[in-house]
């Protein structure tokens, strides 16, 4: 059950931290001046593009409240984020923010904290794990964006009674993957839509990977209306098939996930039919200012998207479509 979302002023600023020395212990990167909560953020990978886009709004918001955010890399080894975890209390920051590299290791990463608060992002653990102002989830309901995606290709394809779909899902192990696959389905079902899944199977998040598991998907010989993908870059990849192999987007319609700039611009070219913004911006912000709030010993209640059980920060998924993209993309 989703939890209900308790709006409620943001009461912090910048002028409230007091100055302190920068630190870092072999980071990548360092963000700021000092101030009184130092921050350790571990990521997964230094590759990911939405990651880094985190990580530059990140720094920046950073750099506004004149805190301290040091970032490392663990190259999707748990071992060694447990090692970076440990490392963070030792050299005495006040909170970690955490890209799980296996979202089921998360009881190991609080263990290595200690008494340090953590913020999760970006690969969901289960809330059995999270305590209230404590560890505590910053992210994006991932079931509002399987959701938006299957409506509006519902609608888009005349909300037909039966309908033919592909799905091109993200990482195996990624939390979001089974979210964003279910919520399509289950809307198809809430509607009385007989929604035979033709295919659905893993592409890594990738354009190339999803254009070869579409290679496979042609030798079934099977029909369908339209591809819905766990992000954009597997959308383009899924684009690109289709051109290559004869069909009509404007017919055989598709959906992506983020916003990107392939994403958005596959949009105003009319090949994409429609995406779901995850804001990196606000997330990113979220995340930084959850972090510090718990860090100076507050409850994240009195931020925005807090959820009454304090056990995580929302920040809500926009669909995008030619008719709104200038509202939210420039």
């Amino acid at each position: 059950m989703r939890n209900i979302i308790k709006k409620a002023l943001m009461i912090f600023t910048a002028s409230t931290l007091l100055i302190a020395s920068l630190a870092g212990c072999g980071q990548s990167g360092s963000s700021g001046g000092g101030g009184k909560a130092r921050i350790l953020m571990t990521l997964h990978d230094d590759t990911d593009t939405f990651l880094i886009s985190l990580v530059e709004a990140m720094d920046k918001k950073a750099s506004s409240m004149g805190i301290t955010l040091d970032t490392v890399y663990c190259a999707g080894d748990s071992g060694v984020q447990k090692q970076q975890i440990e490392k963070a209390v030792s050299d005495g920051y006040d909170a970690i923010i955490c890209r799980l590299a296996d979202a089921s290791t998360i009881l190991q990463m609080e263990i290595a904290a200690g008494d340090v608060p953590i913020v999760f992002i970006n690969n969901e653990p289960s809330s059995d794990y999270l305590k209230a102002d404590k560890y505590v989830y910053v992210g994006s309901y991932e079931q509002d964006a399987g959701r938006f995606q299957a409506e509006y290709i519902w609608n888009g394809l005349g909300k037909p009674s039966s309908i033919n779909v592909i799905i091109l899902e993200g990482m195996n192990g990624h939390a979001a993957v089974p979210q964003r696959t279910n919520a399509v389905k289950y809307f198809f079902k809430d509607n009385n839509v007989n929604a035979n899944m033709v295919f659905v199977d893993y592409a890594d998040w990738s354009d190339t990977v999803a254009y070869d598991k579409l290679e496979i998907f042609k030798l079934t010989g099977q029909d369908f209306d339209c591809i819905i993908a766990n992000n954009d870059p597997m959308a383009i990849g899924a684009i690109n098939w289709l051109k290559d192999n004869g069909y009509d987007t404007k017919k055989k319609l598709v959906a992506g996930i983020d916003a990107t700039a392939g994403g958005c611009e596959a949009i105003r070219n009319g090949d994409l039919y429609m995406t779901v913004l995850q804001d990196t911006t606000k997330q990113g912000e979220a995340a930084l200012e959850s972090a510090v709030t718990l860090a100076n010993g507050k409850s994240v209640s009195t931020l925005d998207g807090a959820t009454e059980d304090l056990k995580y920060v929302w920040v809500p998924f926009v669909p995008i479509t030619p008719q709104n993209i200038d509202q939210y993309i420039h």
